[in-house]
């Protein structure tokens, strides 16, 4: 099943669940910045697969697939220029170095955790409301 994501609350109800897993495709910050700078980026695993270690209120702890440590996502000052599109969540980085910043994070379920899709959807027959002296049939 696909994430779909259309605000915060949608995002924050996304990572309560099991399996919940965001991965970052773009950091226009770190594409600035001088290879090395990059490198040592990826190799602290900032790139990896970021699983859900805890929730509050107002931020997200995650744990690196395959990395020690955690990252942080706050959103406690609310979402001000997050936006969402499907399975990705743009979050806007205030850095005051130059032009505006933004890391991309995709949003998916590690496997094994991909809810099912609703049991109620495959119903063959609507419900026949009667009408006016119409008999009601089972």
């Amino acid at each position: 099943m696909a994430v779909i994501l259309r605000n915060l609350s949608e995002f924050k109800r996304f990572l309560g669940k099991p399996g919940a897993t965001i991965q970052v495709v773009r950091n226009t910050f770190m594409d600035r910045q001088p290879s090395t700078a990059r490198e040592a980026y990826r190799d602290k695993g900032m790139y990896a697969p970021r699983s859900v270690r805890a929730l509050s209120r107002k931020a997200a702890v995650f744990a690196l697939q395959g990395h020690p440590g955690t990252v942080w996502l706050y959103w406690d000052k609310g979402a001000r220029g997050w936006s969402f599109s499907g399975d990705h969540v743009t979050v806007p980085l205030v850095t005051g170095l130059g032009a505006p910043d933004e890391i991309v994070y995709r949003c998916s379920y590690a496997d094994g955790f991909e809810p099912r899709a609703r049991q109620n959807a495959d119903r063959a027959e609507p419900r026949r409301i009667p009408w006016d002296g119409e008999a009601v049939t089972a």
